[in-house]
């Protein structure tokens, strides 16, 4: 039987894989991700599959939607989920026709902005300068499938979309994850911030 010699040794991954997860434990950073909502019908109003919108249709009557709307109350819930309209836009799902429930989960990540280039520097444009957009994270392979399936995600307090489906890097065994999301929020002045007049 030949022996491979070029070949890396599974103790020699599995040194390389707790190394990349040290690293990017001890530098990561929590990063808030929004998974697809789940959506479900209108109660109040009656679905059109065609338009992927409402009718415009109630499905009670003026007497039977404040009586459902007490019972929905009546069980802890203080959401409107039922409410009687003659015709036009859904009160309850806005003329969606389906109410969407958003779901949301943190993960630990490390964050590098810009990784194109040295550091976060800005970019200079005949139109003025602007900060980084491009971001890039670092993360546990297990959070795959709640990546490639999220609708966006919020790093330091700004927020991302997903630019291409996140990619398994490392040796042999998957070590790392990395996501590749990008930004178009500008920075907003705070309220107390003013410019003086000295004139």
């Amino acid at each position: 039987m030949p022996i491979h010699r070029n070949r890396i040794s599974r103790k020699v991954k599995e040194t390389f894989r707790k190394s990349m997860r040290n690293v990017i434990d001890g530098l990561s950073r929590k990063v808030l991700i929004y998974k697809q909502p789940l959506k479900s019908e209108c109660p109040n109003c009656f679905y059109d599959k065609f338009t992927d919108s409402s009718t415009g249709k109630c499905k009670y009557s003026a007497a039977e939607a404040p009586l459902k709307q007490a019972e929905w109350e009546a069980q802890g819930n203080e959401t409107l989920r039922y409410k009687y309209f003659l015709k036009g836009r859904c009160p309850v799902c806005k003329g969606q026709g389906y109410i969407e429930v958003a779901r949301k989960t943190w993960i630990d990540a490390l964050v590098i902005w810009d990784p194109s280039t040295q550091g976060n520097a800005m970019t200079y444009t005949p139109a003025g300068t602007e900060g980084s957009t491009v971001v890039q994270l670092k993360t546990d392979p297990k959070y795959f499938d709640t990546i490639k399936n999220c609708s966006r995600i919020v790093v330091d307090g700004i927020e991302c979309k997903i630019s291409r489906p996140p990619i398994l890097r490392g040796l042999g065994t998957q070590a790392i994850l990395i996501i590749t999301a990008f930004t178009t929020e500008k920075p907003k002045i705070a309220s107390d911030e003013f410019v003086k007049d000295y004139s």
